[in-house]
């Protein structure tokens, strides 16, 4: 880790209130993924904290276990994707080493506490499944100098130091799944350790898979290994034998969550764009011709099951709003089991549910306005159906409420909604903190990436640095606006801005600011955007195009599409996907360069803070470096660009963290004071 550097920017108390929010939002340990036991009885977590990630094993029918405070492993190792064997007392998890190197396959006795190594994974894993009869384990795994998207931190996978030089070449850094028999050892009720044979499938790269046993897998694939690859990849049938594919569906956009049933003959996927959720399909694996069959109504699932008691039944979780929403679907018919203002977390930070073996006990991770995560249980059915119950207890550094977790506790979150220009309703959120005397207050616009993600009603959000509530603790009003091409409001709204980036969604955007302003919330001419990935095109493009806002803050985004397309590992895939414009021709050229913040003009000088990692591949830092030159040259308003060592598409080095934040507070508390300088030339100025 990097020695701590000088913050700036922390005289006053708005400032002292926005660096006690971020270290105690870095000081968390949070469950993150909740895999309930094949007999109800316990409930394997991963638990992320400070000191990396862990797993304990907590009763489902206990108090509330305690998270832990350091790692378990007296080597400091890291554990996580825990899965459980079929006798309800053993389970598999990967350890990684403490210094780079490949994961370790092991395996665990919950009852002795005995741990054996299984075999050394030859690249870096992503997704591990047992066969329903515990005889039989598949691996997803990515390739040492693999490339990883947005929600991975944009950073390759590095299974030992980086080589000198880094080579590339087309075929490098797949995705491929690994197979392995799974035999008990003698004397020992732990399996014995095991050879892990390429399985394939040949030539392809594998995003996603869903697995029961045998020889047959149904994988998300594309002949691409970059993440670029992703936005056109297929769904196939696969062969484990002979690592032959079968393509099943071609997608109108990117495909998650799949499943499938335990006879084998059918298969479930989600279909959306941009990775995040979409609406779940249905496919007959026995007739590859037969189209997918669609589910109008369920729109914005992530995570997809057949019900182990009647698999005639699919389930589904997903967004609802800033909410959760769990239903079923049975003969193309949706039925809404549950739903709530509330986040039902997984290991992708998306709603997942992990069910027993005879479905009658689910479990996830929950987390609310006011409420930090825990891992939870509830039934599937009867009375208390979809009541969770707690199985591990708060955050102990939440639960002291002293410092920066007190002005957590204080903060307030509250629905709003308001009507763009052309009259589409647009949603989002509201973050303050209980201030002395009532009236209103500067606001904090802050954008979300994507733009397929979405602002929930989560304990502490943490995109864009964290800055929500950190500013709303240091006296701002913020708004999280789900414009459109969020998720959580139905595909026909997170499609709405393919061909129209940068307008609709700005529009919704700058409406809502006007809303808050004419309601009498947020003070007119003290109003600042701060944006992450394409959160930042949005919050650069408002800077440049209108003068709305004081002051703006640009965390590791595109800002010329063009250089984007072709330096960007998502580049040839993401602008596609979106209709932003194509590289390979000259209109399509003429297309990304209209769109990109670089070229754009007609607004205010708003002074501009750009904030990037060294080493983003999803952004490359020469984004971050293209908008600074271009706004410094044109000499219309103050720019700086702060760029942090090692790291990647998101920052997680605490250090980086707290002076990005303090960065951050310190240039919109200059801009947007009372009496800062005025500048010439906006428009649309609330």
């Amino acid at each position: 880790m990097p020695s701590a550097l000088p913050v700036p920017g922390t005289a006053g108390e708005p400032a002292a209130a926005v660096r006690r929010v971020r270290t105690a939002m870095s000081e968390q340990t949070v469950p993150s993924d909740s895999r309930i036991g094949p007999d109800g009885r316990g409930v394997a977590v991963t638990v992320y904290g400070p000191w990396g990630s862990d797993v304990l094993i907590a009763p489902a029918d206990g108090p509330g276990l305690p998270l832990p405070t350091a790692p378990s492993d007296p080597a400091g190792r890291s554990r996580h994707t825990p899965r459980w064997l079929p006798d309800s007392r053993t389970v598999l998890l990967v350890t990684e080493p403490v210094r780079p190197g490949p994961p370790v396959l092991t395996a665990w006795d919950t009852r002795t506490g005995e741990h054996r190594e299984l075999a050394t994974v030859p690249g870096a894993v992503e997704e591990l499944y047992v066969s329903d009869d515990g005889t039989e384990i598949l691996l997803l795994a990515a390739d040492d100098g693999a490339e990883r998207d947005g929600m991975n931190l944009g950073l390759p996978v590095r299974l030992g130091p980086a080589p000198a030089p880094v080579s590339h070449h087309p075929d490098a850094g797949r995705r491929r799944l690994l197979h392995a028999p799974l035999r008990p050892a003698d004397g020992s009720g732990l399996p014995a350790p095991v050879e892990l044979r390429d399985a394939g499938p040949a030539g392809l790269t594998v995003w996603n898979a869903a697995w029961r046993g045998g020889r047959t897998a149904v994988a998300t694939v594309s002949e691409e290994p970059l993440p670029a690859g992703y936005y056109h990849a297929r769904l196939a049938r696969i062969d484990l034998a002979d690592g032959s594919a079968v393509t099943l569906h071609e997608p109108l956009g990117q495909l998650a969550a799949p499943a499938l049933a335990r006879d084998g003959r059918r298969a479930a996927v989600a279909e959306g764009i941009s990775i995040v959720a979409g609406r779940p399909l249905l496919l007959d694996l026995d007739d590859p011709t037969a189209p997918a069959a669609g589910t109008p109504g369920a729109d914005d699932v992530t995570w997809t099951g057949f019900r182990p008691d009647d698999e005639d039944r699919l389930l589904t979780a997903g967004w609802s709003g800033t909410g959760s929403r769990i239903a079923e679907i049975r003969a193309g018919r949706v039925t809404v089991l549950h739903q709530e203002r509330a986040v039902l977390g997984g290991a992708g930070a998306q709603p997942a549910l992990s069910l027993s073996a005879d479905g009658r006990t689910a479990a996830t991770v929950r987390e609310a306005p006011g409420e930090p995560p825990r891992a939870v249980v509830a039934p599937t059915s009867g009375p208390d159906a979809w009541t969770w119950r707690p199985v591990t207890a708060p955050d102990p550094a939440a639960a002291r409420r002293d410092g920066g977790h007190g002005d957590l506790a204080r903060i307030r979150t509250r629905d709003t909604a308001w009507t763009a220009p052309d009259g589409t309703p647009v949603h989002g959120l509201l973050l303050d903190a209980p201030a002395p005397e009532p009236g209103p207050r500067p606001l904090a616009v802050v954008l979300h990436g994507g733009p397929s993600w979405q602002w929930s009603a989560g304990y502490a959000p943490a995109d864009v640095l964290g800055l929500a509530p950190a500013l709303a603790a240091a006296g701002w009003l913020v708004l999280l606006p789900n414009p459109r091409g969020s998720s959580g409001y139905g595909l026909d709204h997170a499609r709405a801005v393919v061909g129209a980036c940068g307008e609709t969604d700005l529009d919704d955007v700058l409406s809502g600011v006007a809303h808050l302003v004419a309601g009498g919330e947020a003070l007119p001419g003290r109003t600042a955007v701060l944006g992450h990935s394409y959160g930042g095109f949005l919050a650069a493009l408002a800077a440049a195009r209108t003068g709305a806002f004081q002051a703006a803050v640009v965390v590791s985004a595109p800002t010329d599409w063009l250089s984007f397309a072709h330096t960007s590992v998502i580049g040839g895939g993401y602008e596609e996907t979106y209709a932003i414009g194509d590289a390979r021709t000259p209109e399509g050229r003429t297309a990304l360069l209209d769109r990109s913040p670089l070229f754009a003009e007609g607004g205010g000088a708003t002074p501009v803070l750009v904030l990037h990692g060294e080493h983003d591949r999803i952004t490359p830092p020469g984004q971050a470096h293209e908008l600074y030159r271009a706004l410094a040259r044109r000499a219309g308003a103050p720019v700086e660009l702060h760029v942090y060592p090692a790291e990647g598409h998101e920052f997680t080095d605490p250090a980086h963290l707290l002076d990005a934040t303090a960065r951050a507070e310190q240039w919109l508390a200059r801009h947007t004071a009372p009496g800062a300088a005025p500048r010439h030339g906006t428009k649309d100025t609330p």
